[in-house]
């Protein structure tokens, strides 16, 4: 793996990097050293004689919230509810800027914020 390879060939500087960085080592004989310290920690704070080292993605994932599936009734549906929340005049969306508006966004990856 690409960890015991920067642990034989460049120890020395990516060791230099980590500290200089404030990045916890993940070479391999310092993630077993990693494990072993909370495993001895664990033991001397619990009776329970197994420890789970399994990491969480918890704190990562954020909630993304209600998906709608995109359909013409569904589209057609928010414009119109756009229309009368905003006052707008019904010829507005005819418009060829607010066209080009649905088209640039139509090609969006992922959700965009405005």
């Amino acid at each position: 793996t690409l960890r015991r390879h920067q642990q034989a060939a460049h120890e020395e500087i990516y060791r230099k990097w980590a500290t200089d960085n404030g990045f916890t080592s993940m070479l391999p004989v310092d993630t077993k050293c990693h494990q072993d310290e909370e495993a001895r920690q664990h033991d001397a704070t619990s009776s329970s004689a197994s420890i789970s080292r399994q990491s969480s993605l918890d704190g990562h994932l954020v909630p993304v919230g209600t998906i709608i599936q995109y359909s013409e009734s569904a589209f057609r549906n928010a414009a119109l509810k756009w229309l009368i929340a905003t006052d707008q005049p019904i010829h507005c969306m005819e418009h060829p800027m607010f066209q080009r508006l649905l088209d640039i966004v139509s090609r969006a990856p992922n959700r965009i914020k405005v």
